[in-house]
């Protein structure tokens, strides 16, 4: 997956091949569209940072501390939350990047870039597994009472295969990716450098694996899985069914929303033109696409997790003990007085817990 913080001076067939820039013509300089993202994009990925590691930090947090993992549901929300965590944490250093070049090695490119590929596969294909759980739970709610029966094992290793197929796809990412001079700027970038022999079929791969695997398939899978929770919860009769109506179009406009206008300006972006002017737009409708695409790892905690009942519950109790806490703090210090035994986290979940088969409040 590309970054729109691209440090292109000349357009040419392919930026990340190994070429000699002495021979190159400068057909389309990118002063304003680099001018506009050194202001857009640090502000734009710290909030995402932020609000990403607060809400799935807080789904982690409760599955450590408040909350056993009992169910396939359970296990998925877990990866998710921390395949969205350690997505995020690599935005910052992306935002470093883009006013003052790259700063963090060669050995940091290639870390970051390859952390960055593999939470990005693992969350989208997560987001995939979650919509066939849903499917099963709800379309199959008799026969599945059997096939859950060994549920967290099945998912331990449904997990170990995403997490797996997330490192083997970002493979090249790791090997490809460097830091180098670039001539027209004079900064440090870091980016994906195919070898001559290799920059024809990585330019025509990289992108093809991200479309398919990144959006095309979790796209179909969770359409597919959706439409037909959507027909069972229509035919119910359950005063819960609008509520779970709703929290299924939810999860599915946010995925479209966020997701869909990034991949068709990835898809465009295949047909490249050599007019500057529409090269510097294209560029920069990419940079606040993507950022829209990387807001969905902040809304992933709200969709799946805080949204139901159990959960909520959860959250507030979290808050609660965090006040104790502070309270308990603030009052040490002043008083000098003997530090409680109550403890911030308990471990006890006998006197609230309210666990059934699935978290997901469809």
């Amino acid at each position: 997956m590309e970054f729109s913080g691209e440090n292109v001076d000349y357009y040419f067939d392919d930026p990340n091949a190994t070429v000699d820039y002495g021979d190159m013509v400068p057909l389309c300089t990118m002063k304003d569209y680099r001018k506009l993202s050194s202001m857009l994009i640090p502000i734009l990925y710290s909030v995402i940072t932020a609000m990403g590691i607060i809400g799935n930090g807080l789904v982690v947090l409760t599955y450590l501390f408040y909350k056993r993992v009992r169910s396939m549901t359970d296990m998925y929300l877990m990866n998710l939350a921390i395949a969205d965590i350690l997505f995020v944490v690599t935005l910052p250093f992306w935002a470093v990047d883009i006013p003052t070049g790259w700063i963090f090695e060669d050995i940091g490119c290639k870390i970051l870039k390859g952390i960055y590929s593999i939470n990005f596969y693992s969350g989208m294909l997560l987001l995939a597994v979650i919509s066939i759980d849903r499917y099963i739970a709800i379309v199959h709610a008799t026969k599945s009472f059997n096939y859950r029966g060994k549920a967290l094992v099945y998912s331990k290793i449904i997990c170990f295969a995403i997490w797996l197929a997330g490192i083997v796809v970002s493979l090249p990412t790791f090997i490809f990716s460097t830091m180098y001079k670039f001539e027209t700027t004079g900064k440090m970038v870091c980016e994906i450098r195919y070898p001559k022999s290799y920059s024809s079929i990585g330019k025509a791969v990289a992108p093809t694996v991200q479309l398919t695997l990144g959006f095309f398939v979790p796209l179909l899978i969770m359409v597919y899985c959706y439409s037909l929770i959507i027909k069972t919860l229509l035919q119910a009769r359950n005063f819960q069914r609008h509520k779970a109506f709703r929290v299924v179009i939810a999860v599915v406009a946010a995925f479209v929303v966020c997701q869909v206008p990034y991949n068709v300006v990835v898809v465009y972006d295949l047909f490249r033109t050599l007019d500057c002017d529409t090269f510097q737009s294209k560029a920069i409708v990419r940079t606040v696409t993507q950022s829209f695409a990387f807001f969905h790892c902040c809304l992933n905690p709200v969709l799946y997790a805080f949204i139901g009942v159990k959960f909520r519950f959860y959250f507030l109790k979290i808050i609660q003990d965090i006040w104790c806490l502070s309270k308990k703090y603030i009052t040490f210090r002043h008083t000098l007085a003997r530090p409680s035994s109550e403890t911030f986290v308990s471990r006890r979940t006998s006197d609230f817990d309210i666990d059934n088969p699935s978290s997901f409040t469809v």
